[in-house]
């Protein structure tokens, strides 16, 4: 009920608010459950933009401002007031105090100027009862020294970095990372708590949602936060609700926010969407976007899912491109060009186990000339 209570309370926020009162304009927010919520409009990015362009100052009420890099808007705020704030330390606590996170003492190695990483993280552990130290980004080294002068039991920062303060001689029993992909990159994982000499667990997270997912102990994917939103994961051209194990866009309603409310919110990000124990799963993470879409053989293949692959196997994630012929007997083939000397071993097994789609043909090159996908079929 008390989920319940907080969606009600968002959409009432909603209700009121410019980007949402023409949708929402026969909506009684009292009346609504969760099984409503997949009924109710979507809310795009472009949509925020619009409105933050002609709006561009602090609304009333706001406590708390951080910015993201927005390629429409060169910096786009985030607005939270003092009640989102309280809310959002108290929400994420829960699911670190169900991490057993009680009594620790804890690194934060997320900036805490201009973005909200630090923040997010900061506030939610130190409401759980933990030790918290704002060291903030860079000096491997020193967070290394720190680590053995102070005995920390968990670092929090991206896994890049987390492996630079592994390989400086940090060891950390828990590393909380986010920020950039991790568990999706095949082995990326199991070098970083070789690093460490501990247990990584992943989070997912943006800007205006704040952290939405987390990992849990048992490493069995990423689980709706269920204090901090509700997930869906959508075909991004139907916009219906994918079956579980099937890829789609990962939309998210917040829970943490009322001053700038966030329903139904198209995140662009691929997943795929497994439901337990009334809680929406992402097994893989988010592992690519839903931009760019091209059907080979009569399947959906998003290119930016190679991506993560590419890294796992040493090779640069941005140096691809997907192309597609026409057969002479008319099936479809795919052709894999790689920025790379060598094809490294198991690539192409790798891409069809996550795709389904077999690569036709591996084309070797030193640069990539035109797009990500080149369709040559028509």
């Amino acid at each position: 009920m008390e989920r319940l209570s907080r969606l009600r309370a968002v959409l009432e926020a909603a209700k009121g608010h410019p980007v949402y009162r023409e949708k929402f304009k026969d909506l009684d927010p009292k009346e609504v459950t969760l099984e409503d919520l997949k009924d109710l409009p979507l809310t795009t990015r472009e949509e925020w933009v619009a409105f933050l362009k002609e709006n561009p100052r602090p609304p009333e009420g706001a406590s708390l401002m951080h910015l993201t890099p927005s390629p429409l808007l060169g910096w786009m705020p985030e607005y939270l007031s003092q009640e989102d704030l309280r809310y959002q330390a108290e929400a994420l606590a829960a699911h670190y105090r169900r991490l057993g996170l009680v009594g620790k003492k804890v690194l934060v190695a997320f900036s805490y100027h201009v973005f909200a990483g630090g923040w997010l993280f900061h506030q939610a552990l130190w409401r759980a009862g933990n030790l918290v130290f704002p060291h903030g980004p860079g000096e491997a080294a020193r967070i290394a020294e720190l680590s053995q002068a102070f005995g920390f039991d968990v670092l929090v920062t991206n896994p890049s970095f987390a492996l630079k303060v592994g390989q400086a001689g940090g060891r950390f029993p828990l590393l909380l990372a986010g920020g950039e992909p991790f568990t999706s990159v095949p082995g990326f994982r199991e070098r970083v708590e070789a690093a460490l000499g501990g247990v990584a667990l992943d989070a997912y997270g943006t800007s205006e949602l704040g952290i939405v997912a987390g990992e849990r102990l048992e490493k069995d994917g990423l689980w709706e936060i269920p204090e901090m939103a509700i997930l869906e994961v959508l075909d991004p051209e139907t916009l219906r609700p994918v079956a579980d194990g099937e890829k789609g866009e990962l939309v998210v309603t917040a829970l943490s926010r009322t001053l700038m409310p966030m329903v139904r919110f198209r995140t662009g990000d691929l997943a795929i969407a497994l439901r337990r124990e009334g809680l929406t799963v992402l097994p893989r993470g988010v592992f690519g976007r839903t931009d760019a879409m091209v059907k080979v053989k009569g399947v959906k293949l998003y290119p930016t899912e190679l991506a993560p692959i590419l890294a796992g196997f040493g090779l640069d994630p941005r140096g691809f491109q997907v192309v597609v012929e026409r057969k002479l007997e008319g099936t479809d083939k795919l052709i894999l060009r790689l920025k790379a000397e060598k094809v490294p071993p198991g690539l192409p097994e790798a891409i069809a186990k996550a795709t389904g789609l077999r690569v036709d043909e591996v084309e070797l090159t030193g640069e990539l000339e035109g797009g990500l996908v080149v369709d040559r079929r028509f």
